[in-house]
């Protein structure tokens, strides 16, 4: 986004040209193409956008070396998300980045945070990702966790994939380039709700209500390692009855959802809950919008869900 000089609005980057002119450099440093998509504010991003950014990488895979688009912060945690389970099997990097302020604020980060993802996308790196300021991070972990210049996105259960400073430093758990075929599969329904568990949720009228709307799928953002008061337990059959698919995930930042630790849990499993270990909500919820449209039955879906497909969760903590 550029700051019209005129008017004094926000308004979207249109051309290469525009940002060779804030960006004089790059045109030394690398050969760049400008692909305008839809321009919506983030708040405004659907499902339908992250089809179109996927599938227009699809389409020109072959002719670049690595991809970087521009997405405003409030919803980028989603859309890296959704577009790691759209595009895998990645032989090169899809970086997103965004700005808290316009690229022709000199004292903004729009600058900063273009130069570093269009060098991250030159990187031997091979995986959807985030980069705002000098981290590079894994998209389907960051979650934006401050409206700061120095650290917006933070992976709170992993290091950055990269950092940059004198030099870049590559992190050894990060996917690096080799010859893969990309899956391109971006297929989502976002008939889904999430739920945040919180003392004296019970209200039948409300839940009630909520299965009436005859959701596709559901997250619960439950307690600690997916503890959740046993009074929703008779709406959970029902909802199991319905079978609606239901994914659990932990409030703490840092939570992992481990439904065999205690008795309580163990009647969750049986109730036909899944785990969704260590994912991010935003990282659960696409998986989720994602995996329905895969899978043709609960036994199916649960397998997808809960296996790592992209470096989404730990495997080792399960």
């Amino acid at each position: 986004m550029k700051v019209n000089q005129k008017t004094h609005r926000i308004e979207p980057i249109e051309s290469l040209t525009e940002i060779h002119r804030f960006l004089p450099e790059l045109q030394r440093e690398v050969s760049l193409t400008f692909y305008s998509l839809t321009n919506v504010g983030s708040s405004d991003v659907t499902p339908a956008n992250w089809v179109e950014i996927a599938e227009k990488i699809n389409e020109i895979y072959d002719e670049y070396e690595g991809f970087v688009v521009v997405h405003g912060s409030n919803t980028l945690s989603y859309t890296a998300a959704a577009l790691s389970f759209a595009l895998q099997g990645l032989s090169k990097p899809v970086v997103l980045t965004g700005a808290l302020h316009p690229i022709n604020d000199i004292a903004g980060d729009g600058r900063m945070n273009l130069i570093y993802a269009i060098r991250t996308a030159q990187q031997d790196i091979a995986e959807v990702c985030v980069v705002f300021g000098p981290r590079v991070l894994r998209g389907n972990r960051v979650k934006k966790v401050d409206q700061s210049l120095f650290k917006t996105f933070d992976t709170l259960t992993m290091p950055a994939l990269a950092e940059f400073n004198l030099g870049i430093h590559l992190h050894p758990d990060r996917f690096v380039r080799r010859k893969r075929t990309l899956k391109c599969i971006p297929s989502f329904d976002p008939q889904i709700r999430i739920i945040t568990i919180f003392p004296g949720i019970f209200d039948s009228k409300c839940l009630d209500a909520m299965l009436k709307s005859e959701p596709h799928g559901i997250v619960l953002r439950t307690y600690g390692p997916g503890m959740l008061p046993e009074s929703l337990f008779d709406w959970l059959r029902e909802v199991t009855k319905a079978n609606i698919p239901i994914v659990t995930t932990s409030q703490a930042v840092r939570g992992q959802v481990d439904l065999q630790r205690y008795r309580r849990q163990l009647t969750l499993e049986r109730l036909g809950v899944m785990s969704g270990s260590n994912m991010t909500f935003e990282c659960a919820a696409t998986k989720l919008m994602w995996t329905i449209t895969q899978a043709k039955n609960m036994g199916r879906l649960r397998d997808i869900i809960e296996k790592n497909l992209v470096g989404e969760f730990d495997e080792t903590r399960r």
